[in-house]
């Protein structure tokens, strides 16, 4: 099985639903072999874990932690840089019954990325981002992005795409052989506020000097009533979900690094 495949495989085993489900397959095996008492246990931590993640209080603890380690500052704050470095994510790539690119949050990389070329602060844009999953005649995220920026008036001339990683650590590792054969030495790094903990940890380790410029931030004052915190919610799972696939990301990134 493909490498990346299966990291996705046992992280969707680890996510909250992923080990609801997990227990609750446990809990339905001990009922059969009519051990009742362990059946119990496992349906009740099964429950909790479901409650617990979609919990609004919860969710927004996780997301809130990793989004305040690189707080977002205003575009006439950050310094003149030689290149803009963009991480894919966030596009649904035309694909039937698509007829076209599609945005979701995340993209707002992209208009960030395109907003700090249009005030100067680097006169290039590296975009990193491949398919994670092959599809023919598809190609890589990062000239959907292109034609994307090309339509929000950024030249051609300031664009390079890296089409080919599928991961963060891919990406990191692609981009260092470009700012090597451009002679670049400092370079924004824009992804998503809950992504940067992670990719930053990878993207600090190049030889050249990388600044942490934060796009598409979630977390901001609450404006519902409060009681809506304490409430379950198919969005404060997901944000859970999000959350959790960063922090696994990161250890598995310092367990990879230990064992070099």
């Amino acid at each position: 099985m493909d490498s990346v495949v299966l990291i996705k495989v046992i992280s969707a085993a680890l996510y909250p639903l992923g080990l609801v489900t997990v227990f609750a397959v446990v809990a339905l095996y001990s009922r059969v072999r009519g051990r009742k008492s362990r059946a119990k246990l496992y349906v009740c931590i099964s429950m909790l874990i479901l409650l617990i993640s979609s919990n609004p209080l919860f969710a927004r603890y996780l997301v809130g932690e990793l989004e305040s380690r690189y707080p977002q500052k205003a575009i006439d704050e950050i310094e003149v840089h030689q290149a803009i470095i963009v991480l894919g994510g966030g596009l649904r790539v035309p694909s039937e019954p698509d007829k076209a690119l599609q945005l979701g949050s995340a993209s707002d990389r992209y208009w960030h990325a395109a907003q700090l070329y249009f005030a100067e602060k680097a006169p290039l844009i590296i975009i990193a981002g491949g398919n994670v999953y092959s599809r023919a005649g598809v190609p890589g995220e990062a000239f959907y992005v292109a034609e994307l920026l090309g339509k929000w008036g950024v030249p051609a001339s300031a664009i390079i795409t890296e089409a080919d990683s599928r991961t963060t650590a891919e990406n990191a590792e692609n981009v260092q052989r470009i700012l090597e054969q451009k002679g670049i030495e400092r370079a924004l790094l824009v992804t998503s506020a809950i992504h940067m903990p992670r990719a930053y940890s990878l993207f600090e380790a190049l030889p050249s000097s990388i600044t942490p410029a934060v796009a598409d931030v979630q977390i901001q004052p609450q404006v519902e009533p409060p009681v809506f915190s304490y409430l379950p919610s198919a969005g404060a799972l997901k944000m859970t979900t999000l959350a959790m696939h960063e922090y696994y990301g990161q250890w598995f990134n310092q367990i990879k690094s230990a064992l070099k």
